[in-house]
């Protein structure tokens, strides 16, 4: 996995090098305050997703939804982190993250399938069903600017996404020599660790000195593995900078990801939720 990701980290740069060297520094005009000066920015959030989807078990073709069978849809925070670094006035590079995990428990009203490895699970109405799905991305991008004037700016980017997308499902089962030990019996799990190649655009909008509107999408996701996983995301917020190099930002980030593999089996996720962080540029 490291050897992936320096791998791409290498092949990206080399790029952002060739683009930049071959482009003169002052191509087009860029006349955001203090932006040429600031070469790196950071910035630390909280994301409240509330998760819904569902699961595909290819063995008796059935659908479980993770609101109305599993319990899922609750609301949870997840940790987000983004360090960007300009290479010149019109090219970047950078990395993100984010990561967390939801859990539910509900008792099945009907008889049910659960995608596992290596086979589907069938699970008989009764049955408590325990359920976990955690979620991590690794982003490595590159950035390009192509307006930037001083009230609004425009960038394509192209990265690597690293997907790291797993559900476990067990129940509870009472020890016979005491009615008082219960422990946890493992029903079906499954596991995407799958990396693609993505792109995206975005850019943002000055309203005041202190405030601007920002968005980005991105997706149309290539996969480099067995495994498959397609996704499409995007963010929208507001950004207000309460000093010339801190400021806050909140928003609004949705997520939707399908992984499947190579025998059919499916997770489809759709994470949504409100954002909040802290930003700085150096």
């Amino acid at each position: 996995m490291i050897r992936k990701i320096l791998s791409v980290f290498i092949i990206l740069l080399v790029i952002c090098l060739i683009l930049n060297s071959s482009s003169a520094k002052n191509y087009y005009s860029y006349n955001i305050v203090n932006y040429q000066e600031n070469k790196y920015s950071i910035s630390l959030g909280i994301w409240n997703t509330d998760l819904k989807g569902d699961t595909f078990a290819p063995s008796t073709v059935f659908t479980t939804d993770l609101e109305d069978d599993l319990g899922f849809g609750n609301n949870k925070a997840f940790v987000s982190f983004d360090f960007n670094y300009m290479l010149s006035n019109l090219n970047s590079v950078g990395f993100s993250f984010f990561t967390g995990s939801h859990k539910a428990v509900r008792t099945q009203t009907r008889n049910i399938t659960l995608p596992g490895e290596p086979s589907d699970v069938n699970v008989p109405a009764g049955t408590t069903v325990f359920s976990e799905i955690k979620y991590s991305a690794f982003d490595l991008y590159y950035r390009r600017y192509f307006s930037t004037e001083s009230n609004y700016s425009f960038y394509s980017l192209i990265g690597t996404r690293f997907n790291n997308l797993k559900a476990d499902f067990s129940t509870s089962t009472t020890d016979l020599a005491s009615v008082f030990s219960t422990s946890t019996t493992d029903l079906a799990s499954i596991d995407f660790n799958v990396p693609v190649v993505y792109v995206g655009i975005g850019g943002d909008f000055r309203i005041s000195d202190s405030i601007k509107a920002f968005y980005q999408i991105q997706g149309i996701p290539i996969s480099i593995s067995g495994e498959k996983v397609n996704y499409i995301e995007y963010k929208i917020g507001f950004d207000y900078k309460f000093t010339e190099n801190w400021g806050l930002s909140i928003g609004y980030r949705y997520n939707s990801t399908k992984a499947e593999d190579d025998f059919s089996r499916s997770l489809k996720t759709r994470y949504q939720g409100f954002t909040a962080g802290l930003n700085g540029k150096f």
